[in-house]
């Protein structure tokens, strides 16, 4: 099964990676203290800001993690192939350092200035971090295995969520001298991840079909399973290899002009906005008024919001397990829909509080609170991790760059326009667009998402490209004359192109230390020897 190195490798990566997601939310239940050190601080300099100026500093503070998460996403396909998966983790973990120290230096210097550059350094962090750990995480595990591993990273960041807002309450770490204390800490952990995971594998995938080098993956694979495992993982390595040209140099434009690969960009993108549109931020942002409305005294308001933080990092939790009995398909679906339902019933609840004065309709929307958080956290994980599952490997790091630059613009653009547009429509309404959006991506993710537990990626392009042609064919019975307008024709088979990319080959593998051998899509082995006596002499003499 799994060897030690393999779960230090997990653990340092979700702690000193995943878990920085706690700088996105730390600032919420800080509010007060630092607008009111914004306000002493520039009155020492004897410039005096009016409310509205204030409140742009604080917006600026608090969105400017997401530009800086813009730039790291669109960084994660260059890094991740420069340096690899494990050594792009590590420069990521030396920029939260940075960001964390500065964050700690901006109450002593009387910098509101450098608070913000730190929040941007860490947002770059943080972008970085949304596609390297789940790719890592998915490349060092098995492929049965595969979803639970990538689940890891959403409950680490579920964690986060809770955590940060325990250590910036007013109570703990959030008072007016303790808030850098709160603000640095995520440094401390990323310090960690930078001295212990020099010393974890590499992914094997990178080591292979990336860096060509035979040697140091079986040396990976080594260190991560036992023999039996490790088998199983490098034929799967092998298979995928004979499927793909790895030598190209693939370019992100060119998922966006290819045939074959726009359907599961599609897919992976709309999965991205679904997720975004569940209102999530907006939720977090504002659930400590709906339990003021419903009467509770502000201390316990912040303590209850506190507890629904928990309660989504509980069923992120319980996701680990259903994902890999239940699949991401069923778990998306059930995320989506229980969003949808709650969404609209919070929806219902507030326009019956605000209209008609009835008391009772708070604790309704309190209820559908709850069951959204049930609901949000058990199906959370699925969308960061469908890029790395449905590309090959020679497209993956440009399939992730595209779905996390699309999630952070949306969540960029969801925290600047939700509180005007709230304003000018009212709560009740406010969640409109995310019940609209949130309703069309449950009908998108029946029809066309894939089952992707334990299955390769030829597998998964297989079930997209049946799934496509039958919605095509569907479309054209029912709506010829568009079909027949847009130059579209039924078809029975896969396109040419896709099929040459499904058609396993035989091809010669050259590595520089070793002599060229012949390996076809399910074993790699040396001439007179069968692929597991090779594997177990090989790594009997590397232990």
């Amino acid at each position: 099964m799994f060897t030690f190195t393999y779960y230090v490798s997990v653990l340092t990566v979700i702690i000193g990676g995943s878990a920085q997601f706690y700088t996105y939310d730390v600032i919420n239940p800080a509010q007060t203290t630092l607008i009111k050190w914004l306000n002493q601080t520039y009155s020492s300099r004897g410039e005096l800001k009016t409310e509205a100026e204030l409140n742009m500093v604080w917006s600026m503070i608090v969105s400017c993690v997401a530009i800086g998460a813009i730039f790291g996403a669109l960084s994660t396909k260059p890094l991740s192939e420069r340096l690899g998966r494990r050594n792009g983790l590590i420069f990521n973990g030396i920029f939260n350092v940075i960001g964390a120290l500065l964050e700690y230096l901006a109450k002593p210097l009387s910098s509101p200035e450098i608070l913000v550059i730190g929040r941007i350094i860490l947002g770059v962090n943080m972008g970085l971090t949304s596609g390297l750990v789940p790719m890592y995480l998915m490349e060092i595990t098995p492929t049965k295995y595969r979803g639970s591993a990538g689940t890891c990273h959403m409950v680490a960041v579920a964690f986060s969520d809770w955590f940060s807002m325990l250590l910036a309450l007013p109570e703990v770490f959030g008072g007016d001298e303790t808030w850098p204390i709160a603000f640095g800490f995520p440094g401390i952990t990323a310090f960690l991840l930078c001295c212990i995971l020099p010393f974890c594998p590499e992914s094997p995938k990178f080591s292979l079909l990336i860096k060509q080098d035979r040697v140091a993956t079986l040396n990976d694979i080594g260190r991560l399973v036992d023999v039996h495992e490790g088998q199983q993982m490098y034929e799967d390595l092998i298979r995928e290899k004979t499927n793909s040209d790895t030598n190209e140099n693939i370019s992100v434009s060119y998922l966006f002009t290819s045939k074959e690969l726009r359907m599961p960009l599609i897919i992976c993108v709309w999965v991205m906005v679904a997720q975004q549109f569940t209102g999530a931020a907006a939720i977090f942002a504002y659930s400590t008024n709906m339990f003021l409305n419903a009467g509770l005294e502000p201390q316990i308001a912040r303590f209850s919001t506190l507890g629904i933080s928990i309660i989504y990092f509980l069923f992120a939790c319980s996701s680990v397990h259903l994902i890999e009995r239940k699949g991401r398909r069923v778990l998306s679906l059930f995320q989506l829909s229980t969003v949808t339902a709650s969404l609209t019933a919070m929806s219902i609840f507030t326009w019956a509080q605000a209209y008609y004065n009835i008391k009772l309709a708070s604790y309704g929307a309190i209820a559908a609170l709850l069951a959204y958080m049930c609901g949000y956290g058990i199906g959370s994980p699925i969308p960061w991790m469908i890029a790395s599952e449905i590309f090959p490997t020679k497209y993956r790091s440009s399939a992730v760059t595209i779905a996390i630059s699309v999630a952070w613009s949306l969540v960029f653009i969801i925290s600047l326009a939700y509180l005007p547009f709230k304003q000018w429509v009212g709560v009740s309404a406010s969640y409109l667009p995310f019940i609209i959006v949130s309703a069309i991506s449950t009908c998108f993710v029946y029809f066309l998402l894939p089952e992707t537990r334990n299955k390769h990626t030829n597998e998964i392009a297989q079930d997209i490209q049946l799934r496509s042609d039958t919605i095509r064919r569907y479309s054209l019975n029912i709506l010829p004359s568009v079909g027949s307008s847009m130059g579209i024709s039924p078809s029975n088979e896969a396109s040419e192109d896709m099929r040459q990319h499904l058609i396993p080959r035989t091809k010669s593998f050259n590595s520089p230390s070793t002599p060229p051998y012949k390996y076809s899509s399910f074993a790699f082995t040396p001439p007179g020897e069968t692929s597991e006596n090779f594997l177990t002499k090989f790594w009997g003499q590397k232990r």
